[in-house]
């Protein structure tokens, strides 16, 4: 290269260097507003500066903003403080103008008097001054007799607690309306259509802020369906072609009306009439005691037969259309049913790539309608930090990779690597969704673990492949895989390494079912799960032991009002080798009870048998059961009492147990922003030799 060419560059770049150093032709930025709040708390502030940042984003950007901004910042700042139920706010406005004058203006409970105009301000601070907070104090009904007063209560104020702050008791004349407009609904819905309910006594205490109001009610007779004479009309035609009287004895509702078309559009559907129209009238009443019985009737217009035309996948950047196509239960020439057609969606929606999915139809002639499936894909690279605390293994932290829609066919690939003060973990999954028919996934899986157990330390590895068949009308999984893994236990206490197998290599056919019918997975307060685990190991099974392992559990969960929930957990394991020796079973795969989860007198692993020696060498069957009564203080902080059993049996030959465990304690526990948190402490009612008195429990986080 010539040293021309090389001068002339750095030239160019010191030239350039200059230019930004200087600034020559580079307007300055302009200083965006400066926006403060104070008096509403420190997470208030923020939140009330969120709002008007929301609200307000392209004014705010600006070097000044001028009344209108001021003034609609105001509104927000007291709709948001009356929503939380200070229904007489005080919001002082101090402006720094755009000369350099300061100029302030008080608001109570509105925006007036308006600022002058023309007015600019480079900054703005805003002064809040809550006031009293206004809370349901009673809430007393006269003819309420459809639900009971703690019921129709809900309606107006949160769940019970024991401590009822008042920030769960919330006062506003917009939650007063919005609560009898639920009843309301409650009882139409109910039968009750000539219901009425209205606040008949509403009694403010501007000192303390509580609030007293009498709700009047107005339940009127109960509606009931006696007959529905359903008629159906093909077009073209004044004669029904079919004829039906149906008799529900249902309470009368417009949601109940509401089914009732559905049902009958989802019947003629079937027959590929889309447009099929349905009229609901009420033929006759009959007043009958205290009900009023209906007499109804459905006339039913089909419409013209329509068939599908063109199937069309639109808006895929990656995902291949056959993978699309294989979900939709429809094909050219097929008689045009929506419920089918929805039933695509749904299925194109559930592979889990897509942010939306839209169905349309498309007019080809009177006879014939496209269908297009409009999607649109999400991210296919997601990564999450993993964090949480635990009584035995501390602080744990891990990191989990999620790739999805692989090859365009809506695979994931998901990647979990977790290190905690006990052990170091990493699997892998490889899931191929909806492989076989609609609801059976394929996966792949590989793991490995090193894990410091109480008296032992566990290496474990390995893989394998199975498939998993959803069945969501029950709320069930249920799956069966192969697996292949080599289990090494280490410092194994001599009395059990005496009978059972350290260093084996596992192939065994592994079931698991799952039935969950909870109302939350983390916070149940009512339904229950149940689990079952079923592992058959063979030599056939290219491994080297022989043993049956199976394990069931299940939890029932009931809340008694108050805020009060009782929980009932119960679970049993048993492993046998039958028809070979009991040195064929897996130290790894023996019992060990104990821990935050199991029996809380003891550190995980810790409540299982002991040999002389007082080293832990597990069980070969157990029982365990607890129950717990939690107390809500408030609607994040509970107060908890626990009752733990287990009993065990460290050989099969003594089956189900020769010996029993008795835990009891209590806590708290606290629904916070990063998950549950619990601290429990669990006395122990019968503690053997080396078992300790009791045992504290701190948790942090979500299980992973």
């Amino acid at each position: 290269m010539s040293a021309a060419p090389i001068c002339t560059w750095f030239s160019v770049l010191a030239c350039s260097i200059a230019l930004n150093v200087c600034g020559a032709d580079q307007p300055p930025k302009p200083k965006p507003i400066k926006i403060e709040f104070s008096g509403y708390g420190i997470l208030g502030n923020r939140i009330l500066k969120r709002l008007v940042r929301t609200m307000q984003a392209e004014d705010m950007r600006n070097e000044t903003v001028d009344a209108n901004f001021i003034e609609n910042a105001g509104l927000i700042v007291i709709s948001r403080m009356r929503e939380d139920g200070f229904l007489n706010p005080v919001v002082i406005a101090d402006m720094v103008l755009a000369d350099d004058r300061r100029f302030a203006m008080r608001w109570r409970g509105s925006v007036d008097p308006p600022l002058p105009r023309p007015l600019a301000a480079k900054a703005v601070h805003f002064k809040v001054f809550k006031g009293q907070r206004y809370y349901f104090d009673q809430i007393t009904f006269a003819g309420l007799e459809a639900l009971p007063e703690k019921q129709a209560r809900s309606f107006f104020v949160g769940s019970e607690t024991l401590i009822p702050l008042k920030a769960n008791r919330i006062f506003t004349p917009g939650r007063l309306k919005q609560g009898m407009a639920t009843l309301s609904e409650f009882l139409e819905r109910a039968g009750f259509q000539q219901a009425r309910v209205q606040a008949s006594e509403v009694r403010q205490d501007d000192k303390t802020g509580a609030v007293n109001v009498r709700i009047e009610v107005e339940q009127g007779p109960l509606h009931l369906v006696r007959s529905v004479l359903v008629e159906t009309f093909v077009i073209a035609t004044n004669q029904p072609i079919y004829r039906e009287t149906l008799r529900p004895n249902q309470p009368y509702s417009q949601l109940w009306v509401q089914d009732l078309i559905q049902t009958l559009k989802a019947t003629n559907y079937i027959g590929g009439y889309p447009d099929t129209t349905v009229e609901v009238t009420t033929v006759r009443r009959e007043v009958v005691t205290n009900s009023v019985q209906l007499d109804m009737a459905a006339k039913v217009q089909t419409g013209p037969q329509i068939s599908v035309g063109r199937i069309r996948f639109v808006g895929q950047k990656q995902t291949k259309e056959r993978v699309m196509a294989d979900r939709v239960p429809l094909e050219s020439g097929d008689l045009l049913n929506p419920a089918k057609a929805e039933k695509g969606r749904s299925r194109i929606a559930r592979l889990g790539v897509f942010d939306s999915v839209q169905l349309r139809y498309d007019d080809v002639d009177p006879e014939t309608r496209d269908i297009e499936y409009d999607v649109k894909e999400g991210k296919s690279l997601n990564l999450n930090l993993l964090f949480g605390f635990g009584s035995y293994e501390l602080l744990r932290g891990g990191v989990e990779v999620e790739k999805k829609n692989l090859w365009g066919s809506a695979h994931l690939a998901r990647l979990r690597a977790i290190q905690s003060f006990k052990s170091t973990s990493g699997d892998f999954l490889y899931t191929m969704p909806q492989f076989i028919g609609e609801e059976v996934d394929l996966f792949l899986n590989g793991f490995g673990l090193v894990r410091k157990e109480i008296d032992f330390t566990r290496r474990e590895y390995g893989g394998g492949a199975g498939g998993l068949k959803h069945f969501p009308a029950i709320s069930s999984d249920l799956s069966m895989r192969y697996n292949y893994q080599v289990l090494r236990a280490f410092d194994v206490p001599p009395a059990a390494a005496l009978r059972s197998v350290q260093n084996p290599g596992v192939g065994a056919i592994i079931t698991d079912f799952r039935h969950d019918l909870r109302d939350s997975p983390i916070y149940p307060t009512r339904g229950y799960k149940l689990f079952m685990t079923v592992e058959y190991a063979s030599q056939y099974l290219a491994g080297d032991v022989n043993y049956e392992r199976f394990e069931i559990a299940g939890s029932f969960h009931h809340g008694l009002g108050g805020g009060r929930v009782i929980s009932v957990g119960v679970s049993h394991g048993l492993i046998s080798a039958v028809g070979s020796a009991a040195e064929d079973i897996p130290f790894n795969k023996r019992f060990f009870p104990g821990g935050e989860y199991s029996i809380r007198g003891y550190q995980e692993g810790e409540a299982a048998p002991r040999d002389p020696q007082g080293h832990i060498v597990g069980a070969e069957s157990y029982l365990f059961g607890s129950v717990d009564l939690e107390q809500a203080l408030t609607p994040k902080l509970g107060l908890v009492a626990f009752f733990d059993a287990v009993g065990f049996a460290r050989d099969f030959a003594d089956y189900p147990v020769n010996e029993a465990l008795y835990s009891v304690g209590g806590g708290l526990r606290w629904k916070s922003i990063v998950g549950p948190v619990r601290l429990e402490y669990g006395y122990n009612l019968n503690p053997r030799k080396f078992d300790p008195v009791g045992t504290l429990h701190f948790s942090l986080g979500f299980p992973f």
